[in-house]
């Protein structure tokens, strides 16, 4: 009889841990889908701050006209056969500057090939124009060329033309030397 009774026992408790665990799974695969989630947002908050650190280490820097230039990365893409610079602008100037104007600016390749401008971004509305510059407050802008190669390392010279303070002067070229290019 006291065998039985505790078979009864030990089969009785094992039911009920089988029922508990069966009603505790839902309640831990939600715990795992929050989870999961929370990792995934933390993984692209990881990799914004990556890329935020990337664009705070310049390549290159050139001060222009109470501004300095710093060049972040420079990505050729072979499939679209371009060229993207991407630079930060920031007005070193003790006062507000009243715009910042690049519309244009070119390189050339090791073979001595020289590339125009395609496109250019330097304010929050894809513009060529940004303007009531705060002092000190990087700005990021990117500048893109059409190419026919995709096989050189370096840019050898690369020129960004930009517009003076004072309208009537003649246009101002941030130069660049000796970039290197990361092609995808």
């Amino acid at each position: 009889m006291k065998a039985r009774f505790i078979l009864f026992i030990l089969f009785y408790t094992l039911l009920n841990s089988f029922i508990f665990a069966q009603q505790k799974c839902p309640d831990l695969e939600n715990e795992i889908k929050i989870q999961k989630a929370k990792n995934e947002e933390l993984l692209k908050e990881n990799h914004y701050y990556k890329e935020t650190l990337n664009l705070m280490k310049p390549i290159q820097s050139v001060k222009v006209d109470g501004f300095q230039l710093d060049i972040t990365s420079i990505i050729g893409s072979k499939a679209d056969k371009t060229v993207t610079v991407t630079f930060m602008y920031k007005n070193i100037e003790t006062q507000t500057r009243s715009f910042f104007q690049c519309e244009q600016a070119y390189f050339i390749d090791p073979q001595g090939n020289q590339v125009q401008t395609y496109e250019v971004f330097v304010s929050f509305n894809n513009g060529i124009r940004a303007e009531n510059i705060k002092t000190n407050i990087p700005t990021k802008a990117t500048i893109t060329f059409k190419t026919t190669e995709t096989t050189y390392p370096i840019i050898r010279q690369l020129k960004i033309i930009v517009y003076p303070k004072e309208v009537m002067s003649k246009q101002i070229e941030a130069i660049f030397e000796n970039l290197d290019v990361v092609w995808k």
